[in-house]
């Protein structure tokens, strides 16, 4: 594990790749201060607004990070997450990206109860790695890495995770490519058909 005092490590991607059971897990492992931004942002008011079309809360991202950057004065180890984690996270955190099989998620989206319009922008943001895009533009390559969780248990990725951090793997970024893969096809095809019926 990195000798330093502080270690903040965040763990983001798409709704349904398993984020806050990997998070509480690594927490666990690091003893480390478990937080879900999400619940956090409402614990604490500091949701803007409700997105009724997306059903969805928007979150002061601002005031998020404050609230994290005070956390961080009590605790010397922290583990967040959300799909916005790399947004707060500051620089020299580690952020782990967690990503699964986009035809995958939108069955695990839909088994949840998510509405068609949520389940069509989470399943398009995975396919084209819009996660991994923007804590990369966040943050820089050089702490970032990239999971596929999709037929890992919970306790794979956070073994990985723990030896990414211990120096014993190399970081990794780049290992999705959904496009290339056959499912991506009659996924496209399923999107598509969604854009058409919008008005």
């Amino acid at each position: 594990m990195e000798n330093i005092d502080r270690l903040v490590v965040a763990v983001t991607g798409s709704p349904g790749v398993g984020k806050t059971t990997i998070a509480h897990l690594l927490a666990e492992r690091l003893k480390a201060l478990h937080v879900d931004l999400s619940k956090l942002a409402l614990e604490r008011g500091l949701v803007e607004e409700w997105d009724e079309e997306r059903k969805t809360a928007v979150v002061n991202l601002e005031a998020v990070r404050r609230e994290v950057e005070g956390l961080l004065e009590r605790h010397r180890r922290i583990v967040i997450e959300g799909h916005y984690a790399h947004d707060i996270a500051p620089r020299g955190s580690w952020v782990f990206v967690l990503r699964r099989a986009p035809w995958r998620l939108k069955d695990e989206l839909e088994e949840r109860g998510y509405h068609e319009e949520k389940v069509r922008e989470n399943v398009e943001a995975e396919l084209l790695d819009i996660c991994l895009s923007e804590a990369v533009e966040s943050h820089g390559a050089e702490r970032i890495h990239e999971i596929d969780t999709t037929d890992k248990t919970a306790e794979e990725v956070v073994e990985e995770i723990i030896e990414v951090l211990k120096g014993r793997r190399p970081r990794r970024i780049g290992v999705a490519d959904w496009l290339e893969k056959p499912e991506a096809k009659t996924l496209l095809e399923w999107l598509r058909g969604i854009s058409n019926q919008e008005p």
